[in-house]
């Protein structure tokens, strides 16, 4: 039997919006990837991390956004080249950054997600979670872009 690899190439939908006054970019999964059942993954997490943002833009300062793409990077690693989940949303914008990912089992995830942020500076992040075999949450709002 062989082992399916994640699909690491998929390009990414980007689309923009405007939230109180502020652009807000959004990193989007196009597609639920090829030969996936949605019911393996029945986890939804979104990670909410907040900052200052050093200009009116309302987007994060480098060292910010240099620490959300370390962070996001091992989370990748971790996550969804080990078959875990799948990164289906970033957004960033307003002081906030949210990934939002499927998962097949939470407490192995967060786990993981404690290793690999273990040396990493104290992170302003919150975690929310919720069943989601359907991915209803990430297939609504990619129906509402595409409208």
């Amino acid at each position: 039997m062989t082992e399916q690899q994640p699909e690491q190439e998929q390009e990414w939908l980007t689309a923009t919006a405007l939230e109180e006054e502020s652009t807000v970019i959004f990193r989007l999964l196009p597609d639920i990837p090829a030969g996936i059942t949605t019911a393996d993954f029945p986890a939804r997490i979104e990670i909410i991390w907040t900052y200052q943002s050093p200009n009116e833009s309302g987007m994060p300062g480098p060292e910010d956004q240099q620490l959300m793409n370390q962070f996001e990077e091992r989370l990748v690693g971790v996550w969804q080249n080990a078959g875990l989940g799948y990164l289906t949303m970033l957004i960033t914008g307003n002081q906030m950054c949210e990934w939002q990912w499927y998962l097949r089992d939470v407490d192995q995830a967060l786990l993981m997600l404690n290793e690999v942020a273990g040396d990493l500076p104290s992170l302003p992040i919150d975690i929310h979670t919720e069943a989601d075999p359907d991915w209803y949450a990430y297939s609504n709002f990619m129906q509402q872009i595409s409208s």
